[in-house]
């Protein structure tokens, strides 16, 4: 019984350091991310949008950083374009601070994507539909703009993925030989 006791101690001692450091806080934290109209006016389609993030400390003395970076990878959970939306340190107070950019949405809908904050990355999500109008957090002209470009039609391989396109294709190849050597073998019986 002893030795079973000491096994556990043991085991227990060993896997501290590697659970002390999944504890660990995040320097800098994700709060939420909101939306925004740069006009503060409802938002229309073609119109931009203010992505905002709000972060908190979380810990002592960390420094928040000066910019932060949203890739924008799903529309109403369907893949889209990577579209990258840069952001800025607008704001700082305590142990929080907001970060905002531009993004040019393609139509009412859900995004979600990737967050970056210095070292961290966390994943992001927010709804165009669920817009309100508010008092904006900065100028438009002082903040960083994201890619404005179109979503992309969804193909075929996008949908299913190479593997199963790779096996369509080498079926197709192995059908067409099978079909040419048929025909050979009927024209040499023929002749």
């Amino acid at each position: 019984m002893r030795r079973l006791a000491l096994a556990f101690l043991l085991t227990m001692l060993a896997v501290v350091p590697f659970g002390g450091t999944a504890l660990a806080k995040c320097p800098t934290c994700l709060d939420g991310v909101s939306l925004q109209t740069p006009d503060g006016q409802p938002w229309s389609t073609g119109k931009p949008v203010t992505l905002v993030v709000s972060a908190r400390r979380g810990a002592p003395g960390t420094e928040f950083p000066t910019t932060g970076l949203a890739v924008v990878m799903r529309t109403d959970g369907d893949r889209t374009k990577c579209l990258d939306v840069p952001l800025r340190l607008v704001k700082t107070g305590g142990d929080s601070a907001l970060y905002a950019g531009v993004f040019y949405p393609f139509r009412a809908a859900a995004y979600d994507g990737k967050l970056s904050l210095g070292d961290q990355t966390f994943d992001i999500s927010f709804d165009v539909n669920k817009l309100v109008a508010t008092t904006p957090v900065a100028s438009a002209q002082d903040l960083p703009v994201g890619s404005t470009e179109e979503a992309y039609g969804l193909t075929l391989s996008d949908a299913i993925g190479i593997a199963p396109m790779v096996g369509l294709a080498a079926l197709a190849w192995i059908a067409i030989a099978w079909f040419a050597n048929r025909r050979t073998l009927r024209l040499g019986f023929a002749s």
